[in-house]
């Protein structure tokens, strides 16, 4: 009789339907936008493919980024949709393949971002760790170092090593070309703004 019971309860806890409402907590917007726009852009496509329309959607998230989908183009949607103008957008139809898509923007976008966080959690690590380092960390006791700070001992280590090996090579190119000392180095969009001169 228990488990029938039982039985019975699972059958009445099922998906339940979420009341629409405007959501008021900046992060439940967040999460909430996140969710939906996948589940939106999928019927997108689904509608795309089994009805063979043309569709473009246009989302700005609560942080004010955009987010675009289309089918086959989003650009050539809205060039049909502003002009009214079929032949252009037959044309774009063609060219789809060699077009980047506004979805793969918006993925290499997320995937930046998300490099971009854990670039900022190990600067907060690396800042966290020589926090208590004074001007000559190589000094410091290793044996007093925890594993993370070890760690890091050693990266920063490395990175010196090879800043050094990079500067102990410029400055035999300097010296092998002596013509070239006496003239600041010619700007390029490679380098960095600090400019070297050397004399003998």
């Amino acid at each position: 009789m228990d488990m029938f019971k039982q039985k019975e309860k699972k059958k009445n806890t099922g998906r339940k339907k979420i009341e629409i409402k405007k959501l008021d907590k900046g992060s439940n917007k967040q999460v909430t936008f996140s969710k939906r726009r996948a589940g939106l852009f999928k019927k997108a496509s689904e509608l795309c493919i089994l009805c063979n329309v043309y569709v473009a959607i246009i989302v700005f998230s609560p942080a004010d980024k955009l987010f675009c989908f289309g089918h086959p183009d989003i650009d050539s949607i809205i060039g049909r949709y502003l002009k009214g103008d079929n032949a252009e957008f037959e044309s774009a139809k063609s060219s789809k393949g060699k077009s980047v898509s506004c979805e793969e923007r918006n993925r290499q976008y997320e995937e930046a971002m998300k490099k971009l966080e854990l670039e900022k959690k190990n600067l907060a690590q690396i800042e966290v760790l020589t926090k208590g380092w004074n001007r000559s960390w190589w000094d410091d006791p290793i044996d007093q170092m925890t594993d993370l700070q070890l760690e890091q001992f050693m990266v920063s280590i490395y990175e010196l090593r090879k800043k050094l090996a990079e500067r102990a090579g410029e400055l035999m190119i300097h010296r092998q070309s002596p013509t070239f000392l006496h003239s600041p180095e010619p700007s390029s969009p490679n380098k960095g703004s600090i400019k070297y001169t050397f004399s003998r």
